[in-house]
């Protein structure tokens, strides 16, 4: 018996959330000298790519329920960032909310519910000219 055939999904997302780069133990001339004018709290329209994988379900065709991994996403991570101040948000506490951290938070707050075997990436977009993707601690 041959294995089924493996691939990977993505669906897309979207919110709404502010933040602003702000190291706490350093001096506001510091902050202000690395991070310029990202110190003043300011506002992105993110996109959020997540890719699952696995193989194909020889019934369904489907690597995994897009309709399931849109609740699941929705639930998880848009409703708790959309409209929300990231530095405000516990999983922020002790890291700076750069785009490169949100896509770990992401990740983190995912592969529980996904399984980190069929979770592959996070891609996270701040604006149309920069994303990150996170393809988790071992990726």
């Amino acid at each position: 018996m041959t294995d089924a055939p493996r691939a990977a999904s993505t669906r897309r997302f979207t919110f709404s959330a502010g933040h602003r780069y702000w190291v706490e133990r350093w001096s506001p001339e510091e902050n202000e000298r690395f991070f310029g004018r990202l110190t003043v709290p300011h506002g992105h329209n993110y996109t959020l790519d997540v890719t699952v994988r696995g193989p194909i379900d020889p019934e369904t065709g489907m690597v995994f329920d897009l309709g399931e991994l849109k609740r699941i996403v929705g639930e998880t991570v848009v409703d708790r960032f959309d409209h929300a101040d990231l530095n405000a948000d516990a999983l922020f506490r002790g890291r700076v909310p750069t785009t490169e951290n949100l896509a770990i938070v992401v990740w983190e707050l995912l592969a529980p519910k996904l399984g980190a075997d069929r979770l592959a990436q996070v891609r996270v977009w701040e604006d149309p000219t920069l994303y990150v993707d996170y393809r988790g601690p071992d990726g």
